[in-house]
C-alpha cells in the first residue's frame, strides 16, 4: 500500500505516472516505483526507497519509453523499506507486473506453493505472491482479466491490484477486493486511468467511475469496461468529480466523517507496516528505545488522555495486563494533573493525544517527566508539543483525519495499544510463541474484516429509524467492551445530539436500573467470549423491564436474536480485535443517525478538533 497511479494512452506514460504519484504523497509513504510496457513490448520498471523526486532523479538517463504504465508509492507492511520491496513487482520471467493495496492473509502459504512450484522470489514482500499467480495463468493462455479473476480466488484479504503483461501490451487490469482502498477509473481524451484517490486523476479528467467490491476493471487508451468476478460485465456510466480540493479530498462521500470510517482498513494496515512481521508471527515497535532489562523493570502502567483517547487508554489497560502481565491503570488527563500522583522510574506513562497538543494531556506528562516516570506518547501529527516532552513517540498513522469526532485515529491508536502490549510482553517473557503467532494472524485479518462491516448499509438504516427520535440511549458493555460502550454513547452524543451513557454492565443493579423504560433504548456490546452469558443476562433485564434492545455479537450466535429487538453481526475474532471490531459499526450507527437528524458530523457545534486550552 499506498498509492496507485495507471494510464494507457497516447502520450508517454513515464511523466502521468510521476505526477500521479506527487499528487498521491499527501497519504503518506517511504518508497515508489514505476513500471512501463516499452514500445517493443517488454516490461521496464525503476523503483527507489524514499521520496518520488529521488525516484525522478534517479530516471534522468533512464530509457522509459512507452504510453501504458503503472506506479505506486508504498507503505511497507511486509519486508524491509528497500529498492528490492517497492512496487512495482514482477513475476519471475518478467512478463507480469502488479501494484497492490493491501495485505495477503495467506501469502505464506502462497509462497511455499509457488516456490516448490519454481518460482524464485526476489522481495520480501505479500505482493509479489500476486504477479507470479497472475504470471502462471496469463503462461497458460488466459487473458490478463481473465487471471486476475482466477488470481482473486485464491488469495485471501482485502486487496487493490492493477496488472499490466507484456502478452496484451497496450491493455492496464484492475481489481478491488473488500475495502483496501478504492480504485477509481478516470476517462480522458484519448486516453484512460486509473488510481486510488481522485487527486491523480483531476489534471487528466474530471469524468470518473469507481470501482466496487468484487469488481475488475480493464482499461486501454480507447475503452474502459467493468466485470464482476464471474466475467459478467458491469454497466457504469462516468460521473462528474468536483474539481475543487475538499470534494477531491471526499471522493463520493457526502462527508468527511464518512470518508474517514470508509478509511480504516487502509488506515491500520498504515499502523502495522514495519511493526508487525507477519511471516515471524512477531510484534516489534523500533520507534521505542527501551532495551528489554529495562520494560522488564517496569513495575506498573499509567495510560492517559481525554475524550475518545481516554476510551482507548480504558481498552489498552486490558491488552497490557493480559498480554504483558503489567499492573495498568488508566487517568483522566485533567483529573492526573490536580493531584500528587505515585510514579517513579519503574513506572511505564503513555500519553494519547491524536492532535499532540490536548491542554491537559500536555500538562499530565509534565508531571509525569517531573517525577522521573518513564514516558512516552501515542500520536498522529509528528513534531508536536508532546512529541517534544515524550522519550519516545509512536506515530498512529491513521493520516490526516478532518472531522471533528475521532474515527480512524482512534482505531489506529486501539491497534498501536495492542501492538505496545505485545512488545511488552515480547520483552517480559509473558506469552509464549505459539500466542504471539495467532495474535499476529488475528491483526492480519483486521482490515479484511473491517472491510465486511463497511458492508452493512441497509441494516444500519432500519436501526437509526428506531433511535433517532429518542432523547436518551444506554450502552452497556463488560470487560474490554466497556471502554467501547462508553465511546459509543461519546459518539452519538458528539455528533447526533442524543444523550447517550456508556455503562459497565454490572453495574445495572446499581442505580442504571431505574432508567430502563420504553422511552431508552439499549445498545449491548455482546460478543462471543467469557462474558457473553453475563452479557445475555443483562440483556434479558431491560427486556424484562420494557426496553427496547440493540445487541452487537458474533457471527452465528442463535441466542441473542431470539432475545433482542435487533442485532448487529460482528465477525468471529479474538478477545484482541473485537473491540476494533465493535468500534467501526458504533461510529457509523452515529454517524448515520446524525446525518438523519440533519446535523453536520464533520462540524459537531460547540466542539473543536483539537483541544488546547483547559
Amino acid at each position: 500500500m499506498c498509492g496507485i497511479i495507471a494510464y494507457a494512452g497516447r502520450n508517454e506514460a513515464t511523466p502521468i505516472l510521476l505526477d500521479g504519484l506527487r499528487s498521491l504523497e499527501y497519504r503518506g509513504y517511504d518508497s515508489a516505483g514505476v513500471a512501463v510496457l516499452q514500445n517493443n513490448g517488454s516490461i521496464r520498471i525503476a523503483k527507489r526507497a524514499g521520496r518520488v523526486d529521488g525516484l525522478v532523479a534517479s530516471l534522468h538517463n533512464a530509457d522509459l519509453r512507452g504510453t501504458v504504465g503503472i506506479g505506486h508509492t508504498r507503505w511497507a507492511t511486509h519486508g524491509e523499506v528497500n529498492e528490492v520491496n517497492a512496487h512495482p513487482h514482477a513475476s519471475a520471467a518478467g512478463d507480469v507486473t502488479i501494484v497492490h493495496n493491501g495485505i495477503v492473509e495467506n501469502y505464506v502459504e502462497l509462497r511455499r506453493e509457488l516456490i516448490d512450484a519454481g518460482c524464485e522470489f526476489r522481495s520480501e514482500t505479500d505482493s509479489e505472491v500476486i504477479a507470479h499467480l497472475v504470471a502462471g495463468y496469463t503462461g497458460n493462455g488466459a487473458s490478463l482479466e481473465e487471471a486476475i479473476r482466477r488470481m482473486s480466488r485464491r488469495i485471501r484479504g482485502a486487496a487493490a491490484v492493477v496488472a499490466a503483461s507484456s502478452r496484451e501490451p497496450q491493455k492496464l487490469v484492475g481489481l478491488r477486493l473488500g475495502n483496501a482502498g478504492g480504485i477509481v477509473a478516470g476517462f480522458a481524451d484519448g486516453a484512460n486511468l486509473l488510481a486510488s484517490d481522485l487527486p491523480a486523476l483531476l489534471p487528466h479528467t474530471s469524468d470518473v467511475a469507481y470501482v466496487e467490491n468484487r469488481e475488475i476493471v480493464v482499461i486501454t487508451a480507447d475503452s474502459v469496461r467493468f466485470l464482476d468476478l464471474d466475467g459478467r460485465p458491469v454497466r457504469k456510466e462516468p460521473v462528474a468529480a468536483g474539481r475543487t480540493y475538499e470534494a477531491a479530498q471526499k471522493g463520493t462521500h457526502p462527508h468527511f466523517m464518512a470518508k474517514e470510517i470508509a478509511e480504516q482498513p487502509d488506515a491500520v494496515r498504515g499502523a502495522m507496516r514495519r511493526r508487525v512481521d507477519f511471516e515471524a508471527g512477531s510484534v516489534h515497535l523500533p520507534d521505542i528505545p527501551f532495551t528489554a532489562a529495562e520494560m522488564r523493570n517496569l513495575d506498573r502502567v499509567l495510560l492517559v488522555g481525554m475524550g475518545s483517547s481516554l476510551h482507548a487508554g480504558m481498552a489498552g489497560a486490558h491488552y497490557i495486563e493480559t498480554l504483558a502481565r503489567l499492573p495498568t491503570a488508566v487517568d483522566n488527563s485533567s483529573e492526573l494533573r490536580y493531584r500528587d500522583p505515585v510514579l517513579d522510574e519503574h513506572t511505564l506513562v503513555v500519553s494519547i493525544t491524536q492532535s499532540g497538543e490536548t491542554a491537559d494531556t500536555l500538562a499530565a506528562m509534565e508531571e509525569a517527566a517531573a517525577k522521573g516516570a518513564r514516558l512516552i506518547t501515542l500520536v498522529e501529527a509528528e513534531g508536536t508539543q508532546a512529541t517534544r516532552l515524550a522519550e519516545a513517540t509512536v506515530p498512529i498513522r491513521a493520516g490526516q483525519e478532518i472531522g471533528v469526532a475521532a474515527t480512524k485515529t482512534l482505531m489506529n491508536t486501539l491497534v498501536v495499544l495492542a501492538e505496545l502490549a505485545l512488545h511488552l510482553a515480547a520483552a517480559r517473557g509473558t506469552l509464549p510463541g505459539e500466542s504471539q503467532r495467532a495474535a499476529v494472524e488475528e491483526l492480519a485479518r483486521l482490515p479484511g474484516l473491517l472491510g465486511e462491516l463497511l458492508d452493512l448499509d441497509g441494516h444500519y438504516d432500519r436501526l437509526v429509524e428506531s433511535i433517532k427520535d429518542r432523547d436518551h440511549l444506554l450502552y452497556l458493555g463488560r470487560g474490554s467492551m466497556y471502554p467501547l460502550a462508553m465511546e459509543g454513547a461519546l459518539k452519538m452524543k458528539e455528533i447526533a445530539y442524543i444523550h447517550a451513557e456508556g455503562y459497565a454492565a454490572g453495574e445495572m443493579k446499581h442505580g442504571v436500573n431505574a432508567l430502563i423504560s420504553d422511552s431508552m433504548p439499549t445498545i449491548a456490546l455482546a460478543p462471543a467470549g467469557p462474558l457473553y452469558e453475563k452479557m445475555l443476562t443483562n440483556v434479558n433485564e431491560v427486556k424484562a423491564r420494557g426496553g427496547q434492545v440493540i445487541v452487537f455479537a458474533t457471527e452465528g450466535d442463535t441466542t441473542m436474536p431470539t432475545v433482542a429487538d435487533d442485532v448487529v453481526h460482528l465477525p468471529r475474532a479474538s478477545d484482541l480485535t473485537t473491540p476494533m471490531l465493535a468500534l467501526l459499526p458504533m461510529q457509523i450507527l452515529a454517524y448515520r443517525t446524525a446525518v438523519a437528524l440533519g446535523h453536520d458530523p464533520d462540524k459537531p457545534r460547540n466542539l473543536a478538533k483539537t483541544v488546547t486550552v483547559e
